[in-house]
């Protein structure tokens, strides 16, 4: 399922942001979810800071992105 999103990043939202940047860089569309903002525009905040972002993926750039966050250095990655 090439329309598939599969997560590859869940950590920080400034790492978020810049891992999101490498893929744009490589020509790897991502999607990005926020949890800290999603909840305050629910009414709520979320209480903590790690893990407040996760980065998804189409599944048919997977291995690429997967091997792109292999190069970088402290990032969490999803298996």
């Amino acid at each position: 399922m090439e329309n598939e999103l599969k997560k590859i990043y869940s950590g920080s939202f400034v790492d978020a942001e810049f891992i999101s940047s490498v893929l744009e860089e490589n020509g790897i569309q991502f999607l990005i979810r926020n949890f800290q903002e999603e909840s305050l525009v629910a009414g709520w905040a979320a209480g903590t800071i790690e893990g407040d972002a996760t980065v998804y993926v189409f599944a048919k750039d997977y291995d690429q992105a997967m091997r792109i966050l292999d190069e970088m250095p402290n990032a969490r990655i999803e298996e």
